[in-house]
């Protein structure tokens, strides 16, 4: 399982409704927030299926890891790898290539898929290896979209900047296909739309000719959004820095393999975790309240405080929303309860819990 599987069905969720009676007054935060932002909402052309929702979720958040933090698509890379698309080899120079990782020596760079990055530091998760049986024709045909991704968003939309729309909507493309092989490594199902496409000897441009323009078109709005709403903040919490400086880190491993944030943006006092969310409405109390225990429990599961977690927050794309809290803030909102000793004792005890759960599921509980 993950956290996020635990939070819909497992003994987590069930602890989370029980210790955070304030979570309906979060909840209608979050819903004001959306009420009151002002933008029109981006809406999906007809009537879409799930697997465009999903579509569109992975693919902008893949665009927003981009705009904060030129590193590697890890989750893609690993599911290259689960599809046989790629050795353990070859994405660790993959991962090798992409700016995060430049300053790494030989010895790292060898094995550079298991390093993220972090606000002051590396997290080295350990991963060797290698699979048997590559597609060796699909292994070039991805590393050459990754290589020609890189060059293309270096050159059109430096990290921490937005491209024109037409340099966005060339981005989208490729975040989809990358987004997809994520998809193959989170739920262990090749893409039958990728495999198609590499099996008939796809290239490239075949690859990202597979997300239709009505998607492209909305990924694009979904990028305009986010220039008119949440970049200003996310660029002042990182201290407003020049074109290619990062404004924080992508996709940051909290437990490896089973807990990964969206975005950590900013730096020292102001770091934010934020989760963003592509959905239509906030209306759906389970739903939103899943949300907020996440975020808060990603932001506890840093129990060394190597991310340096001081807020946390939801980018709600399709309104253009960002509404933020303290990290002490959301707790003590959730527990109904503004006492430190109430607050603490309480992580105390979902830490517990948690190091028991990862555990009993294969994983590696990080010690504070």
């Amino acid at each position: 399982m993950s956290l996020t599987s635990q939070l819909h069905r497992g003994e987590l969720g069930r602890w989370c409704a029980v210790t955070f009676p304030g979570t309906p007054e979060a909840a209608r935060q979050v819903a004001a927030a959306a009420r009151s932002a002002g933008k029109g909402l981006v809406r999906p052309a007809g009537r879409p299926d799930g697997r465009h929702w999903a579509d569109i979720g992975g693919a902008f958040g893949q665009r927003l890891a981009d705009l904060v933090d030129p590193a590697p698509p890890h989750a893609a890379l690993l599911g290259m790898i689960r599809a046989g698309w790629l050795s353990f080899a070859q994405a660790h120079a993959e991962a090798a290539a992409y700016p995060s990782h430049q300053e790494l020596d030989g010895e790292h760079r060898a094995r550079a898929l298991s390093l993220r990055r972090t606000p002051d530091g590396w997290l080295d998760l350990g991963r060797t290896g290698d699979v048997r049986g590559v597609d060796q024709a699909a292994s070039a045909v991805l590393r050459e979209l990754l290589a020609r991704t890189r060059a293309y968003q270096a050159t059109h939309a430096p990290v921490g900047q937005f491209g024109s729309d037409g340099a966005e909507a060339g981005l989208a493309r490729s975040a989809w296909v990358i987004s997809a092989c994520e998809g193959i490594y989170r739920s262990g199902e090749v893409d039958e739309r990728l495999a198609r496409a590499l099996r008939t000897g796809g290239r490239p441009e075949d690859l990202r000719a597979l997300p239709g323009e009505q998607a492209v078109t909305e990924l694009v709005e979904l990028t305009r959004h986010v220039r008119h709403t949440a970049l200003d903040e996310f660029r002042r919490l990182a201290g407003s820095p020049g074109p290619g400086v990062p404004l924080g880190v992508a996709a940051p491993t909290f437990v490896p393999n089973w807990a990964d944030g969206d975005l950590l943006v900013g730096t020292g006092s102001e770091t934010v975790l934020v989760d963003v969310k592509t959905v239509m409405s906030v209306a759906d109390p389970a739903r939103v309240s899943r949300w907020l225990w996440q975020v808060l429990l990603y932001a506890w599961l840093d129990t060394d405080d190597l991310h340096h977690v001081r807020a946390v927050g939801l980018y709600l794309a399709r309104h253009g929303a960002l509404v933020t809290w303290g990290l002490d803030e959301l707790a003590e909102l959730l527990l109904a309860d503004t006492g430190g000793e109430h607050r603490e004792r309480t992580r105390r005890e979902f830490e517990a819990l948690a190091a028991r759960v990862v555990t009993a599921e294969g994983g590696r509980f990080p010690i504070g």
